[in-house]
């Protein structure tokens, strides 16, 4: 069976019973159970809309993740722990394995969640007369990033054109050396929402421009796990020179669809950068709780097989839905994502007014995430989450179909 050891780092880890090694091309979608779970994807609208919206999956964990979790309920271990330090062991074991990076366990410091990580960034890399940049569309939370720091933003926006959305570094460069108050960049790579990803080359004129121009990265890759064939996930970290002016943040919670139990890291190329992140007050950061700290030790120690499988399930979807859509909805704007299980959709040919989201929950009964709240480039637009079984996204383009399929 796929992932049924937890080998222990720290101390052991026992198991308690075996669970069926459940892969995600066997998993199917239990509405009503998902529903009395209280599983917020499922339950946030009613039950005859189908829900696309948020950033998780419906394929669950690999067995050990959900026997180590058992097994801590069973026992009441719900109290002070240790266990922050072997789940970032279990960190740098992952990445070496699946990405080709080896960073410094004692460059990697614990928080509860990505987004944690970049405001602690901010705090501690940027002055207040500083200013963040920005690439709209980006994940919504950053959005609040300046006015909750009080720093001001800059925007280095995403191109579209007609073969998807791209990066222009010679618009970054313009916009660095005009503008010599800008201190940190925030990149968002695999970007959300697009699905774009950066490669080497990219990257390292990213890494020269910051170094040329005294700016901090502050890198979220937290879909690195999910980059499809013709792509490749490059860690920020492992460009030359990036270790002198790179963060990244990342977690295992989109790979292994565990956000409930709140666990990630910040990761550093030297300990200068890491000293002055640790000057961020200790009561503002605290540390991952141990049930996100175990499940992520589970995740990260068994899951490989898990995850080739779940990323050929994800591969396959999205080439459906591309195709699906293609066929029977060419007035939709969407290119492949190179990563990610979110696809995102132009309705601009339906005039769907500011509220994108809400007019096609009333359309077509689909919940999507709204586009305008992304920034600039939003505006028509709808983020879809794909990361279902091919049954549920067969039933989700239906209804698009069906919705917007009319004369």
């Amino acid at each position: 069976m796929i992932g049924m050891q937890c080998p222990g780092t720290a101390y052991d880890r026992p198991m308690v019973r075996s669970l069926p090694a459940t892969l995600p091309s066997e998993v199917r979608v239990d509405r009503a159970a998902r529903r009395a779970a209280g599983v917020v994807k499922w339950t946030r609208y009613d039950a005859d809309v189908l829900p696309a919206w948020v950033a998780e999956h419906d394929f669950g964990q690999p067995p050990a993740v959900r026997e180590r979790l058992r097994y801590l309920v069973e026992a009441s271990a719900h109290g002070y722990h240790d266990a922050a330090e072997p789940m970032v062991e279990a960190f740098c074991r992952w990445v070496s394995r699946r990405h080709d990076w080896s960073p410094e366990a004692g460059l990697v410091r614990p928080t509860t969640n990505v987004v944690q990580g970049v405001w602690a960034s901010v705090q501690a890399f940027t002055r207040p007369d500083q200013k963040i940049v920005l690439s709209d569309p980006v994940y919504y939370p950053f959005q609040n990033l300046g006015p909750t720091t009080g720093r001001e933003v800059a925007r280095w926006n995403l191109v579209h054109d007609d073969s998807g959305w791209h990066y222009d570094l010679d618009a970054l460069q313009a916009l660095l050396e005009g503008d010599p108050s800008i201190g940190l960049l925030l990149l968002c790579n695999p970007q959300n929402p697009t699905g774009r990803v950066f490669d080497a080359d990219q990257l390292t004129r990213i890494v020269e421009l910051a170094l040329e121009h005294d700016t901090t990265i502050v890198s979220d890759e937290i879909h690195y796990d999910l980059v499809h064939p013709g792509a490749e996930h490059v860690p920020t970290l492992i460009i030359p020179g990036a270790s002198t002016c790179t963060i990244a943040v990342t977690s295992g919670i989109k790979t292994f669809a565990i956000g409930g139990v709140r666990c990630a890291v910040a990761v550093f190329g030297d300990e200068r950068l890491r000293d002055r992140f640790d000057t961020v007050p200790e009561h503002l950061l605290t540390v991952p709780n141990r049930l996100g700290c175990e499940a992520s030790i589970a995740a990260w120690d068994t899951g490989d097989a898990w995850v080739d499988e779940l990323k050929a399930v994800l591969d396959a979807n999205r080439h459906h839905l591309l195709e699906r859509l293609g066929a029977e909805l060419p007035d939709v704007g969407i290119h492949l994502p190179d990563a990610t299980f979110l696809a995102w959709l132009d309705l601009s040919a339906f005039e769907p007014g500011d509220r994108p989201s809400t007019w096609l929950r009333a359309q077509a009964g689909v919940a999507c995430e709204a586009g305008p709240k992304y920034g600039s480039g939003g505006e028509g637009h709808v983020r879809l989450n794909f990361g279902t079984t091919p049954e549920v996204l067969d039933e989700i383009i239906d209804r698009l179909v069906a919705g917007l399929g009319h004369d």
